[in-house]
């Protein structure tokens, strides 16, 4: 979160300005015997951003990077605190900023969050396949071990190269290229939550996905379906336990039980090809935008549901019987999934802690 980094970029200044502003290397010091004019002052906090309850610390410098910090006050609100931290035990954005010598530092927020909710964690797996590639069958090896181990892990297959293909494969493919390892976009490829990527061989690091499962999600999705002749209507749900500035909400169609010969150059299954291979998962349609639809900005906060109708006339090349949703969620500026979750159509979900 940003109050994380926050913090390391404090405790860096901190570092060096501590250094550069010490009695002994200051050369305007030895040459004028006194202590230099103070004409401004800089104030520092730990995090921008914190969780209510959080201590912050705050340090201040000169213009000449003389630290200030014992000697300075140290105001909040226009009320001054003791000492050079602050316990921060109400909910808000709060003006901090810092006097010496009767001369102010710069004034900078804090904004103070409530304490996040927690849901229950789903993990993305993002499988790149083609039936025309002969390792690939390793990826989908591991995906049926991933399934024997746990049913929290959504699988999405996005295939490239044979009668499966994703209409939007090649624009997938260049959004999710910064988790190659190389210049190019090798097949197999399975990236988790869009995040990393999952190391091959994939069957031997199953628990790779299985950690991400222990991450904590501060969203949650559920959604409701229902399929009038050829007309499927989805109404998906988000509810949000953190303060979360700008989140995107995407929504994938996807088909199971496809078949097709696939090439097989793996000791995981028997036969290359192998005949009528069954393929689950498979990336029909993205409903939303491929990174998913911003959420209106009014809609987005701590303990806020936002919930969207969507709409999506099923072709008749699809088995409808072997249709299925998948929404996740995203930061608006971060394509890493926050949490995800599948259903079935018919299906009605509630948010799960």
């Amino acid at each position: 979160m940003r109050f994380l980094f926050s913090k390391i970029v404090f405790l860096s200044i901190f570092l060096f300005f501590g250094c550069s502003g010490s009695d002994d290397g200051d050369s305007s010091d030895v040459n004028v015997g006194n202590e230099p004019i103070v004409s401004s002052l800089q104030i520092f906090i730990s995090a921008d951003e914190a969780i209510v309850g959080s201590t912050v610390l705050f340090s201040v410098f000169d213009n000449n990077g003389k630290n200030r910090t014992s000697e300075a006050k140290f105001y909040i609100d226009n009320n001054e605190t003791t000492g050079s931290s602050h316990t921060f035990n109400e909910i808000g954005t709060f003006e901090v900023y810092a006097k010496l010598q009767n001369i102010k530092s710069q004034t900078k927020d804090i904004i103070i969050n409530p304490v996040p909710i927690e849901y229950k964690k789903y993990v993305l797996v993002e499988d790149y396949t083609g039936t025309w590639c002969g390792y690939c069958t390793r990826v989908s090896y591991a995906i049926e071990q991933l399934e024997k181990q746990t049913n929290d892990a959504v699988i999405v297959a996005i295939h490239q190269g044979d009668p499966m293909q994703f209409s939007q494969v090649t624009a997938m493919m260049s959004n999710f290229q910064y988790l190659q390892t190389t210049n190019e976009f090798g097949f197999p490829s399975a990236f988790i939550d869009r995040e990393s990527k999952w190391a091959p061989p994939e069957p031997n690091s199953i628990d790779q996905v299985l950690a991400k499962l222990s991450d904590k999600a501060y969203a949650s999705l559920a959604m409701e379906s229902s399929l009038d002749d050829d007309m499927l209507s989805i109404n998906v749900k988000l509810k949000m336990g953190y303060n979360y500035k700008a989140l995107k909400l995407g929504l994938y169609i996807i088909e199971d039980k496809l078949i097709y010969n696939q090439r097989n150059w793996t000791s995981y299954y028997e036969g290359d090809p192998i005949v009528d291979f069954e393929h689950h998962n498979v990336l029909r349609k993205a409903v939303t935008g491929l990174l998913g639809d911003q959420i209106p900005s009014d809609k987005v906060g701590h303990d806020k549901e936002f919930e969207k109708l969507f709409q999506y006339v099923i072709p008749a090349s699809f088995n409808k019987e072997n249709i299925k949703m998948v929404a996740f969620v995203t930061e608006a500026n971060n394509k890493e999934a926050i949490n995800v979750r599948s259903s079935k159509i018919g299906e009605s979900q509630a948010f799960e802690k």
